[in-house]
């Protein structure tokens, strides 16, 4: 299926998407956005959909992580570090409705234009899933727990953030 967190290749940009023809097509929509703190940490729970800057990732699906090699920096064999997520909701497409952009680079700066060394995944989830109630959740509430079986599996894919995406703070990775 589309659920679970996937690496991206480099977008590409359907044809004409830059036109500079004055016809009756609309400009593209800019969204810009500002880090800001947070006034309560269970707000970065993966249950809150957050978008965010370093600590840990809050899994948008927390059982189908990246494999422990897909968050290896491919120049140096280190883990990669997170640096950002965006959530990035599709309502108009059924099987995206949740939608994160997760962003980790290697801990090597000189490495960054190597093979590997930055990488992006998307995960996208229908609203009605496995993971998440369909109504959004109030202030505080906590991420449903996962079950023996899905933490394990989730353990397996990735021991080291396997658990990141239950609260607000750190993690593994750095």
């Amino acid at each position: 299926g589309l659920a679970g967190c996937r690496p991206r290749s480099r977008a590409r940009m359907p044809s004409g998407y830059y036109s500079d023809s004055s016809d009756d097509e609309e400009e593209p929509t800019v969204m810009l956005g500002f880090a800001a703190d947070v006034s309560e940490p269970s707000l970065l729970a993966r249950n809150h959909f957050p978008s965010k800057l370093g600590g840990a990732p809050a899994w948008l699906d927390p059982v189908n992580l990246p494999t422990e090699r897909q968050l290896r920096c491919g120049a140096s064999g280190e883990p990669l570090r997170f640096v950002a997520q965006v959530y990035a909701a599709a309502s108009d497409e059924p099987h995206a409705f949740h939608r994160s952009i997760l962003l980790f680079l290697s801990p090597h700066g000189p490495s960054l234009s190597r093979p590997g060394a930055v990488r992006a995944f998307r995960c996208q989830l229908p609203r009605d899933n496995s993971h998440y109630p369909h109504e959004p959740p109030e202030e505080g509430d906590a991420p449903r727990a996962l079950t023996l079986a899905e933490a394990r599996l989730a353990s397996a894919r990735c021991p080291l953030w396997a658990n990141s995406g239950s609260g607000g703070g750190g993690g593994g990775g750095g």
